[in-house]
């Protein structure tokens, strides 16, 4: 029989495990996209960056629906449970039906294709949502182990089918394929507990509703932001323009993902500590966004150094990278590490719906922005992530002075209130 998972050693704290998670999917991401970049030129390579876009854009909603309320309500009480299975059910398997009726039905993609974009999307939202049980869980660790999986399983697919032409459908496969490996390994590695299917208990859809909209909303606005600006990229200078700026993204990525593994752990941990003063939990945040804007700030200059040796690795010679656009991306992942501990921290104490109104307040104005830059103004591409980076950070701002600020002498949640959110 197979034998458990093994513990990590207790000297790893639960935030490097969630950097390790993080950075692992994030390199399966990455890996796809060069490969791509590297077999199918930058117009094969804007194609499935805009797919692979929108596949995070129906996660995104998902994992604010469910996902979020899974880790800040009381998943174990029966009426909530029962709330989430359904809810995750619904929402997964109508996104894998709309992801399938919208592409073949509009004649956007053949048939086959849009099949496998639609499971790629149905199995990467429930893997994704067996992630975030794992993360409440405090599971950090074994989501390396399912991660390590997933892109094992999806590089041994490719390799496979190397041996003829790789496509766009190659690549969707080997999504599809290491999501389905790593629900797989989700499931085994969850507690018992966290397996059991619910009971029918009513009741506690409009709990989960309440905290979770809001959450899906928020989550939305960034991974959409970023697709309308691929698709203002094609509509200013074509699919070849939108390949180019997304190998820049590639190069900066590392910035990212060390933003978004700090990310999640901050949500489950803040979520957990509902029982700390304000004060501490903002200073907490002050750390955090310190510690993720001194990272961003070593990866934009290795990566900007590093353009003209790597850019030709990346792209397999068939197009050149902007050292400007690298940048820029970099400086883009700064500006998501100054708004995300205090977005977080402000929505896990109650106020979703004011970080929901800064989030689209700042991606308005920078997709505004960057509309009137390309299609008006006529600046080159490599614009676009600067304009974007520019509303985020007086979103942060913004949050961390009106939001928390003036909350900072607030005491610990009330032992009733926590034991709803708990």
């Amino acid at each position: 029989m197979r034998g458990p998972t093994p513990s990590p050693p207790t000297w790893l704290p639960p935030a490097a495990g969630a950097v390790a998670s993080q950075a692992t999917l994030a390199l399966g991401s990455f890996l796809l996209q060069l490969l791509a970049a590297r077999a199918l030129g930058a117009d094969g390579l804007g194609v499935f960056a805009m797919l692979l876009g929108s596949v995070i854009v129906a996660t995104s909603v998902s994992s604010g629906l469910v996902g979020d309320p899974l880790t800040v309500l009381d998943r174990q009480d029966p009426a909530i449970r029962a709330a989430l299975a359904r809810l995750a059910v619904v929402t997964v398997a109508g996104a894998t039906t709309a992801a399938f009726a919208l592409t073949w039905g509009l004649g956007l993609l053949p048939p086959r294709t849009a099949a496998l974009f639609a499971a790629a999307t149905g199995a990467f939202m429930a893997a994704d949502l067996l992630r975030r049980t794992m993360m409440a869980c405090q599971r950090f660790w074994r989501l390396v182990h399912v991660d390590v999986c997933a892109l094992l399983a999806g590089l041994s697919l490719l390799v496979l089918l190397s041996r003829g032409q790789l496509t766009v459908d190659s690549f969707l496969a080997a999504l599809l394929v290491g999501q389905l490996v790593a629900c797989t390994a989700s499931l085994r590695s969850l507690p018992r507990a966290e397996r059991s299917l619910p009971t029918r208990a009513p009741g506690g859809l409009r709990a989960v509703l309440s905290f979770g909209s809001w959450r899906a909303v928020q989550q939305l606005v960034r991974p959409t932001t970023l697709n309308l600006v691929r698709w203002l990229v094609l509509v200013a200078a074509g699919q070849a323009a939108v390949g180019e700026l997304e190998a820049a993204r590639l190069l900066a990525a590392p910035a990212m993902m060390f933003v978004q593994g700090v990310g999640s752990y901050l949500f489950a941990s803040y979520a957990a500590g509902r029982d700390e003063p304000m004060s501490a939990l903002l200073r907490r945040a002050d750390r955090g966004a310190a510690a993720l804007l001194a990272a961003c700030a070593v990866v934009a200059v290795v990566a900007t150094a590093c353009t003209g040796l790597v850019g030709p690795v990346l792209t397999g010679g068939r197009f050149e990278l902007a050292p400007l656009a690298v940048l820029g991306w970099a400086v883009y992942a700064a500006s998501c590490a100054v708004v995300l501990p205090y977005g977080t921290l402000a929505a896990v104490r109650g106020d979703q719906a004011e970080v929901f109104g800064l989030r689209v307040a700042d991606s308005l104005a920078g997709l505004g922005a960057t509309a009137v830059a390309l299609l008006w103004v006529g600046l080159p591409i490599w614009a676009a992530p600067w304009l974007l980076a520019a509303g985020s950070v007086a979103a942060g701002a913004a949050c961390r002075q009106r939001l928390l600020v003036p909350r900072r002498h607030e005491q610990p949640l009330p032992a009733r209130e926590r034991a709803v959110l708990s």
